[in-house]
């Protein structure tokens, strides 16, 4: 067989560039013959820091249309992503540019407090300022930490780790900035993965707060046309993954939120079934819905629909209609 060399695209930031290190090793791993290669790039919301992500387009702008360009381009032959970064009113299963073609096993889910070096987090001490960029963590904290003042943070994991450590508020071009913080929430598995597990003070059970759909997960996507790399990357596909997210993605898509709705999602498979619960709450965390419902693997799309449409009967429209204004 011919030797190729195949590109995967990828952030230029430190956690995306250790996520996208472990598809191509899996890809290697699966094909020694092939050369695959990084291409980094950074994304609008790498460059600036200080806007709303609905100012850069959403998550798909802010975070997913730079690897796409790339792949337009002709300079990355696949990108990898966060999946959770994935506009949720895509429809894989529909006609698209891009195809997601394979997952990696998922991660650990669940989101983690990391206070301040030297602080600690306790019933008697909860933090007094706590930083995030999302709407779901914020309402959730809201519920968990009533005496705190939840505040936004923006950047990097790193950067953000560091003004953390160092005391330096977040300063933003919309008008104002926010004080120094004495706790962040980021996703436990990044941590992780760049190292710095151990700055975890608190993890939070999916039942505290509810992670976001695909969080944990990382996905290649390609363009639908290009079949030579679908076949590479169905190869390295985790199957089990792809029936969570599935379940996950479809309950978002019968939601229809923006692109930082209040919406968590987690499945798992237990007992020989795909489990899934879905949550919407109010971004004060006042007001909570929640559903939970299970299938068999092979129809987690159709169980992702059902949650979703439970959860619209229930009210969901009104909180998600609702957090299109919070701050």
């Amino acid at each position: 067989m011919t030797s190729k060399t195949f590109r995967i695209g990828t952030r230029a930031s430190r956690m995306a560039v250790q996520q996208s290190e472990a598809v191509q090793q899996a890809l290697q791993t699966a094909f020694p013959e092939h050369r695959f290669e990084l291409v980094t790039r950074q994304a609008t919301a790498d460059r600036d820091h200080k806007s709303r992500l609905g100012a850069l387009g959403g998550k798909g702008g802010a975070f997913i249309q730079a690897m796409r360009d790339m792949m337009t381009s002709g300079e990355a032959d696949m990108a990898m992503h966060s999946l959770k970064d994935l506009p949720g009113n895509e429809d894989y299963y529909a006609s698209s540019s891009f195809t997601i073609g394979s997952c990696l096993k998922r991660d650990d889910a669940r989101d983690a407090l990391v206070m301040k070096t030297g602080q600690v987090c306790d019933s008697d001490h909860p933090p007094a300022v706590i930083g995030t960029s999302s709407i779901r963590r914020r309402a959730f904290l809201h519920r968990l930490f009533p005496t705190s003042r939840i505040v936004a943070f923006r950047g990097s994991a790193d950067l953000r780790l560091q003004r953390l450590d160092e005391g330096v508020p977040m300063e933003f071009n919309y008008g104002g900035s926010t004080p120094a913080v004495d706790g962040l929430v980021l996703a436990k598995s990044g941590l992780e993965r760049i190292g710095y597990g151990d700055r975890v003070t608190r993890p939070f059970s999916v039942d505290e707060m509810c992670p976001a759909v695909g969080q944990g997960v990382v996905v290649v996507e390609y363009a639908t046309d290009n079949e030579e790399v679908g076949r590479l990357l169905s190869r390295i596909n985790d199957k089990e993954t792809t029936f969570l997210y599935q379940a996950e993605r479809a309950m978002l898509r019968e939601l229809n939120g923006h692109c930082d709705s209040p919406i968590g999602g987690y499945a798992w498979i237990d007992g020989g079934r795909l489990h899934l619960k879905g949550v919407v709450i109010s971004p004060d965390g006042g007001s909570v819905i929640e559903v939970g419902d299970s299938t068999l693997n092979s129809a987690a799309a159709d169980l992702g629909k059902r949650v979703g449409v439970r959860l619209n009967r229930l009210g969901a429209q009104i909180i998600i209609g609702e957090s299109r204004f919070a701050e």
